[in-house]
């Protein structure tokens, strides 16, 4: 009986291993709609290669398409308005960027109906368990934006609908696609960590995850307290040179922005609020700046009322300090403790203010 166990599971396992997801899409046009083609774009797997490309013709305003795919993908529609006669013939009957009308965004997850209304928005109907998860994100965008929370900047508000997604959906690739997010350039641990820990099992062992979860164990690492802040020195708006280890014994927040960062200067009002609360009690704020034009760093720091000290060595992020802390975007900031360990980092909004409390009694 046991040979008879192994041998079968044996058996089994290619079938597991090549498990397929089938998709059957029918979309549905308004009648008279001049389409004449739909063109169905989507990766074929998570190696991150170039997307696959599938055109069906359109008759009697209607469409499809059916395949099978390693796992279910978020596929992109548009649909191939008729060529101008304006147009010169010996123009290519393949370049038809520029009559694509319309886009349609949904999950090759079993059975999905597209229907198009005459101002070309989609809507869908059926789909699976993926598909489901992707209108649930839809409706959280959405609902975050029309109550508009002026405190949050678009990227706070697709966080807290990822998060939703995932607490939700945990066992869905949805929330593993949204992730990509978070994860392409430097991971905030703060941000990215809870919503890993929220992921399925199934979900964590995912190839995208997979390549990441190093990063975010780095990160991790990074603001664990263990880690010296590297230190540096850069001018001041006198010209004079601050070097970041002036700070020791003080917890300082290394705040890197730019006068054209418009999330830089949103934020900046939270961390005047954050100065303003725990400046007598041992908090200071180092400004660096990765502007390249003095008279514009200037201004911002004088229209912003900041009242900290500000560097800058106008090289952009080739600058001593954010090649230093590997600073790929802005806002970003790095909170260090009076030793100088790292201990926080891309701490905004109210989790800046949450982090300070923790350690500033």
């Amino acid at each position: 009986m046991n040979k008879l166990m192994i041998w079968a599971t044996a058996c089994m396992l290619p079938v597991l291993s090549s498990a397929q997801t089938t998709y059957h899409i029918k979309g549905q046009l308004p009648t008279g709609y001049q389409a004449v083609k739909a063109v169905m774009s989507y990766p074929p797997d998570d190696k991150g290669g170039e997307y696959k490309s599938d055109t069906a013709l359109i008759k009697n305003g209607q469409f499809g398409f059916s395949g099978e795919i390693g796992r279910p993908q978020l596929a992109e529609l548009n649909l191939i308005m008729p060529r101008s006669k304006a147009k010169p013939d010996r123009q290519k009957l393949s370049d038809e960027s520029g009559n694509m009308k319309n886009v349609g965004l949904f999950y090759l997850d079993g059975d999905v109906h597209v229907t198009f209304d005459r101002e070309g928005m989609a809507s869908y109907t059926g789909g699976g368990n993926e598909q489901k998860a992707w209108e649930y994100y839809g409706g959280e965008v959405g609902k975050r934006s029309k109550a508009g929370d002026k405190n949050k900047d678009g990227l706070a508000l697709i966080a807290d609908a990822t998060r939703e997604v995932i607490r939700n959906y945990p066992d869905s690739y949805v929330g593993v696609d949204l992730l990509d997010i978070f994860t392409q350039a430097a991971i905030n641990p703060g941000l990215v960590g809870p919503m890993y820990l929220g992921l399925s099992k199934r979900m964590q062992q995912s190839e995208k995850v997979l390549k990441w979860k190093p990063k975010l164990d780095k990160a991790r690492d990074l603001v664990s307290g263990n880690v010296v802040a590297p230190d540096f020195t850069i001018n001041d708006t006198e010209g004079k040179p601050v070097s970041l280890s002036a700070y020791r014994g003080n917890y300082v927040l290394v705040d890197f922005w730019a006068s054209w960062c418009v999330p830089c200067r949103r934020e900046n009002p939270n961390v005047l609020a954050a100065y303003e609360k725990y400046k007598n009690k041992g908090f200071k704020v180092l400004g660096v700046s990765l502007d390249t034009d003095r008279k514009l760093w200037l201004k911002a720091i004088k229209e912003d009322k900041l009242p900290w000290k500000q560097v800058c060595d106008f090289k952009a992020d080739q600058g001593k300090a954010a090649k230093a802390y590997e600073i790929s975007s802005i806002p970003s900031n790095v909170l260090i403790d009076p030793n100088g360990k790292i201990v926080g980092k891309d701490l905004r909004g109210g989790v800046l203010h949450d982090r300070l409390a923790e350690l500033i009694k």
